[in-house]
């Protein structure tokens, strides 16, 4: 290396090139794997002290910690959504593979990643477009593993390529506008999938009238026990350490002690129980009574796959490529924002490669579902892992983040400690699929929670104008700006929701998902700048900085009455005692590009 091209660190504390100085994370080096080079510069270094740090004295309680944490609140969603892939693709991948999918994928990822404090794990939009795959194999008779397989190794092809070509750097035109909507669609995902199988019981003749009451008290008490522990830490009750340490676990301990109720009374009731295999093998049953090998065969298990199946998995790979592009990347912003005083830099464009080149062709060899970073337990790790000081502030007391214990051991050893669960299997099949349906259901009304889209939503409520709640927008902007603005958004997400629901033109709502940020860039002929830089947080997309993403406005707003006032606000983080709350900080406030407890 020159002198001219050799390494430094900025005032970020990010390690770039100094023959490229101008050129952040998020931009384009105009090279091929410009931007990759430049992340792996930028890491390499740091390597092994990504392995070490969390074993030093002063981190290694905080780190063990994390770790037994973020297991139990990362299993619980992928037994959640392996349940719904069980359902929605009529036994083809299940809980097994979705917990062997979140294992393998994590231990992949922290290991190589650029960022390895992200996790892992299955998210709603995912969700839905497995089903839609998995349709599109229907409909001309293909066998689905075999087109799975190619759907993903085509996924892994274009993902590389955009890593490759810092197609990242366009991230720097995606704002809240998108965001919102995008958190949105995965709001909606939770809340109709979570509850409408609940109500079909009571018109559907599979069920008696007993059971179906049954299911519903089920799917309530886990919704409603969950929702009164995650804010337990706010009751006067008990101890600090357990009122925490309750609402650390509340979903763990709905979803248990529902389970434990059903079995008193599920002889009785013909309840409907998780299927899951005792042994350890995959869940697709085959024509002759047995099951299909963990390795899938690319051209065919019971019959032959045609060759012109192998062009017709692109458009949908093409779609997982965009979902995955935004579910990883909105993940990233959001851990590497410089509130959050990381040190050792970001490394976009290598997540997205490690994502291409090792988890998506491990996912389509042994079939399973796929995983990218998601946002809720992405950030909960890096608050665990945060020491927090207390300063004070004209508006009170505020806890700021001095030290961050960033390495690889925690992600990885947390993604072990999952696949270590895949031994659980004969107890998982005693957990009834109403408790995973409130447990689905709760994650979609938590995500409600800080949306600016559903904030502004929930004002066409209020009739009475002096009755609104004091957003910062409101005292600045007339109402019927904010009710415009608002009712493009809604617009745009029912159009969304829509194409992932009708089965002709499913396939292309990750495209149209992709087109807001384009939708956003006309919005500058309806709104004028400073209306946009009130609602959106930009005035114009072309006149961002060069670094725009980690320093726009949170992505998950703050409570009502905290968002008129400044960026020195008091914020709740969690004690050094204790394990972060979802709810306690306004980044978890909900789930923007994937959920996940």
């Amino acid at each position: 290396m020159t002198e001219a091209e050799a390494v430094y660190r900025d005032q970020s504390g990010y390690i770039r090139s100094s023959s490229m100085k101008d050129l952040g994370p998020l931009e384009f080096t105009g090279k091929i794997g410009g931007g990759l080079r430049l992340d792996l510069r930028r890491r390499a270094p740091l390597y092994g002290s990504d392995w070490t740090d969390a074993f030093r004295p002063e981190n290694a309680q905080k780190s063990i910690s994390t770790i037994l944490y973020l297991f139990v609140a990362a299993l619980a969603p992928a037994i959640t959504f392996g349940s719904r892939f069980l359902a929605g693709t009529n036994g083809q991948f299940g809980v097994l593979e979705m917990i062997m999918s979140t294992a393998l994928s994590g231990m992949l990822f922290s290991t190589f990643a650029g960022q390895p404090l992200s996790i892992l794990g299955a998210t709603g939009p995912f969700l839905a477009y497995t089903l839609v795959c998995y349709d599109l194999a229907v409909a001309m008779d293909l066998e689905f593993m075999p087109y799975y397989f190619w759907v993903c190794m085509w996924c892994s092809l274009f993902t590389i390529l955009v890593a490759v070509f810092d197609l990242c750097a366009l991230m720097k035109h995606v704002t809240m506008f998108s965001e919102d909507i995008f958190a949105g669609l995965i709001s909606l995902i939770f809340i109709i999938d979570g509850v409408l199988p609940m109500l079909r019981n009571f018109w559907e003749d599979k069920m008696t009238l007993a059971a179906a009451m049954f299911e519903m008290l089920l799917f309530l008490y886990t919704f409603g026990l969950a929702t009164y522990l995650s804010h337990f830490r706010r009751t006067p009750w008990l101890l600090r350490s357990l009122r925490n340490l309750m609402a650390n676990f509340a979903v763990t301990i709905a979803l248990v002690t529902a389970s434990a109720l059903a079995a008193i009374y599920a002889s009785d009731t013909n309840l409907r129980m998780l299927t899951v295999d005792a042994e350890l093998s995959p869940s697709l049953i085959l024509a002759g009574g047995g099951k299909r090998n963990w390795i899938v065969n690319p051209m065919g298990i019971e019959k032959d796959f045609p060759m012109w199946g192998i062009p017709y998995a692109i458009l949908p790979a093409i779609g997982f490529a965009v979902l995955g592009y935004l579910d990883q990347n909105l993940t990233s912003v959001i851990v590497n924002r410089p509130s959050n005083n990381l040190q050792k830099g970001p490394g976009y464009h290598l997540d997205l490669f490690i994502r291409g080149a090792l988890t998506l062709p491990a996912c389509a060899v042994l079939g399973l579902p796929l995983a990218v970073a998601s946002t809720v337990p992405s950030i909960t790790h890096v608050i665990s892992l945060t020491t927090y000081e207390v300063k004070q502030l004209p508006q009170g007391e505020r806890k700021v983040p001095v030290k961050v214990v960033e390495q690889r051991a925690t992600n990885f050893l947390i993604h072990v400690l999952i696949g270590c669960a895949l031994f659980m299997a004969p107890a998982l099949k005693f957990l009834p699929q109403a408790v995973l349906q409130g447990v689905f259901f709760y994650m979609g009304i938590a995500s409600l929670t800080g949306n600016s889209l559903f904030d502004r939503m929930f004002l066409w409520l209020i009739w009475d104008s002096t009755k609104y709640p004091q957003y910062h927008y409101i005292q600045k902007l007339p109402i019927a700006r904010v009710h415009l603005y608002t009712f493009i958004q809604f617009i745009c997400l029912a159009i969304l929701y829509g194409l992932k629901e009708i089965k002709e033109t499913a396939v292309v709502f990750p495209f149209f998902m992709a087109s807001l940020a384009v939708i956003r860039k006309f919005l500058r002929w309806i709104f004028t700048a400073e209306e946009l830089s009130l609602l959106d947080g930009h005035p114009d997309d072309d006149d961002q900085e060069e670094e725009p993403l980690p320093q726009q406005p949170d992505i998950l707003n703050l409570e009502p009455a905290k968002v008129q006032e400044s960026k020195e606000e008091t914020v709740e983080a969690p004690a050094e005692d204790s394990k972060p709350a979802v709810e306690e900080h306004p980044v978890l406030k909900s789930e923007q590009t994937g959920f996940s407890l």
